[in-house]
């Protein structure tokens, strides 16, 4: 394989390209003409034939010049856009972080905005989905369970509590009780089957006597669905307490469901090179919890 010619020869090739000027790519290169006119010299030398003809008080590309040009000046464009990456991230740490997509809207981001603005040397690159898939490629993700992952560290985040949430009509203020459940549609989650089951047992309710049900994509789209009065969300209640506060949804308050130890965990390889910064970003989202 034939070794490539100098980098200082392709630059002034370039410049001479882009310009048709050996004056003016001196001055963007901070050397004399001379220098520029040696540099294509030497690359015409190297490749056995001619890149510039003169035209006029200019130099224009020969055809191989041209084609050669056309080929190279793509990748050099690829190097000045990876150096301002690299600049812009210099001194930074980056943490490629994975969430579910309802408990990042509700929860996380506005807490990462807080996180960014107080260390401003790590940069936090989200990226959410549904539902969790065993292939991403993340520093470090939110998961759900109950906090046991081989090899990985798992720091829990909130508490899990499980309670029934709607639209606060006068009928369903009245409705809002286990006898008044099966005049309610019941919004069940794809990606959450079991959380009906698991609050009905625990209340001896039997999801058999409550057929109305309709099937949502996502957490998020049941919360919406409920804030319409489409029926009533088993909602995480971590994540509808705005709505609760405001009023615009109203719970079941006797009838809640802690999850214990199954919950929401922020997890990472047990030997993450980037240990200390997760370690900061733990620290941040266990301790501003309430914020």
């Amino acid at each position: 394989m034939r070794e490539l010619p100098p980098l200082n020869a392709l630059l002034a090739f370039e410049f001479v390209a882009k310009t048709g000027s050996v004056r003016a790519a001196a001055e963007s290169m901070s050397v004399t003409p001379g220098a520029v006119s040696r540099q294509i010299r030497l690359l015409e030398d190297h490749f056995g034939t001619a890149l510039f003809q003169r035209q006029g008080r200019g130099l224009i590309l020969t055809h191989p010049g041209n084609a050669y040009f056309q080929q190279i000046s793509e990748h050099f464009e690829g190097l000045r856009r990876a150096g301002q990456v690299l600049h812009r991230n210099a001194g930074r740490s980056v943490i490629r972080l994975h969430s579910f997509t309802t408990f990042a809207t509700r929860w996380l981001i506005p807490r990462l905005a807080k996180f960014q603005m107080a260390y401003p040397d790590i940069d936090v690159r989200l990226t959410t989905a549904s539902e969790w898939d065993d292939a991403t490629d993340c520093d470090a993700a939110i998961r759900l369970g109950n906090g046991v992952w081989p090899q990985r560290h798992a720091a829990p985040l909130v508490k899990n509590v499980l309670v029934p949430v709607c639209r606060p009509t006068e009928g369903r203020k009245a409705n809002m009780a286990l006898e008044g459940l099966s005049q309610h549609t019941l919004l069940m989650v794809r990606g959450r089957p079991d959380d009906w089951q698991l609050w009905c047992r625990a209340f001896n309710v039997d999801m058999n006597q409550l057929p109305h049900r309709r099937d949502m994509e996502s957490s998020a789209l049941a919360y919406q669905a409920a804030l319409e009065g489409q029926g009533i969300a088993l909602a995480q209640r971590v994540l509808v307490e705005d709505e609760l506060r405001s009023g615009t949804l109203i719970a079941m308050e006797n009838h809640q469901l802690d999850c214990g130890s199954l919950t929401y965990y922020l997890v990472w390889n047990e030997d993450s090179p980037k240990e200390v910064t997760l370690k900061r970003l733990e620290e941040w989202l266990t301790r501003h919890e309430e914020s």
